[in-house]
């Protein structure tokens, strides 16, 4: 990244130390801003910010980082926030811009997370509608797949998803929200979910 600073601005014995020390204050700051996380923290949520793809799925093209929160309960079946969590995805250029990428990515993703225990054959992802005035970009979808933690059994989530480009950063977020409870606006996990949207910008 370059800066231009106009050349009458300082006095040309400083010029050269000022624009130097202002460089590495916006550089300073440029470093701070990445790797800031985006999404809050609850009150006894687990916490994982790292670069994307993950190691399981290198097989995808993406860079970037990920942020997830894990709410109580998550590893619990008997719990209403069973496999319920926020997902952010901060990702370099103008990427996943369609429904065969979206699969993709969470088809590489899930099917390198269950460590070979389900075969990706076996998934199915469903896009349920289509969010208007984005391109046809996906809003709800179903994931039939599997649980490797808990109950090592096939599990459905369903998932909301948002996602914009800049152009100035030249950086693509998504934010999927994720719950094995089908999605409704007036139900708790939900609820609870919508939350992480204000923190990503939507």
């Amino acid at each position: 990244m370059s800066y231009i600073f106009p050349r009458n601005l300082y006095p040309s014995r400083l010029a050269p130390i000022t624009v130097l020390v202002c460089m590495c204050t916006i550089t300073t700051l440029a470093d701070a801003q990445d790797t800031k996380s985006v999404l809050s923290i609850p009150p006894g949520w687990r916490v994982e910010n790292t670069t994307y793809p993950p190691p399981w799925a290198k097989s995808l093209p993406w860079k970037g980082k990920i942020e997830l929160r894990f709410p109580p309960g998550f590893f619990q079946p008997t719990s209403p926030f069973f496999w319920s969590y926020p997902i952010l995805y901060k990702l370099q250029g103008d990427c996943i811009t369609n429904d065969a990428e979206l699969k993709r990515a969470l088809l590489d993703y899930d099917a390198g997370l269950y460590g070979g225990q389900y075969s990706p054959s076996q998934i199915d992802i469903t896009v349920q509608n289509t969010r208007q005035g984005q391109r046809g970009r996906p809003n709800a979808l179903t994931f039939k797949g599997f649980d490797p933690f808990t109950t090592k059994q096939p599990l459905t989530t369903y998932l909301q998803i948002q996602r914009r480009y800049d152009k100035v950063t030249d950086v693509t977020t998504i934010l999927i929200l994720r719950s094995a409870r089908p999605i409704g606006k007036k139900d708790i996990v939900w609820k609870t979910l919508y939350r992480f949207r204000k923190d990503a910008g939507f």
